[in-house]
């Protein structure tokens, strides 16, 4: 990282972001060349060192990761804006992480079950019952986290 002391060291900052953040953005990359690079916005949640992203069963997301499951997520806390009398010493006030690693789609029931299950305490603090019918209609992709930095103002 260029400014250094903007870096956030702390494993434990890195982590309160990846729990409280309601989206991270997925960047992803076609297997073949040439192609463009996809970055698409979703809801997730973090739980021991990984990353868990529901999603349909089918589309570009889905097909990429089929490609290349190496993917690079972002994740960004907008603080607030820092004003100044010169245009020049405006800043922003914000946290953000980036991390790759790499990306599959959960097949056990359970293991999906316990995804949804941490996806939806995460956004309504309710637990639910998911049927065999309703797992079976829905992806859940788990991203293992191989490196993350992080950076603050």
């Amino acid at each position: 990282m260029r400014r250094k002391e903007k870096e956030i060291q702390s494993r434990e900052v890195l982590e309160e972001l990846l729990r409280s953040a309601p989206v991270c953005r997925i960047g992803l990359a076609p297997g073949k060349a040439p192609g463009y690079p996809y970055v698409v916005p979703v809801h997730f949640v973090h739980d021991q060192g990984r990353i868990y992203v529901h999603s349909a069963r089918a589309g570009k997301k889905i097909s990429m990761l089929g490609e290349n499951p190496r993917v690079c997520v972002e994740v960004d806390d907008f603080i607030g804006l820092k004003s100044a009398d010169k245009a020049c010493d405006y800043g922003t006030r914000f946290r953000s992480l980036i991390a790759f690693g790499r990306a599959r789609t959960v097949e056990e029931r359970e293991d999906k079950r316990r995804a949804l299950q941490l996806l939806m305490e995460k956004y309504s603090g309710r637990s639910f019952d998911f049927s065999a019918q309703e797992l079976k209609k829905v992806a859940i992709i788990q991203i293992e986290i191989e490196e993350i930095t992080g950076k603050q103002s």
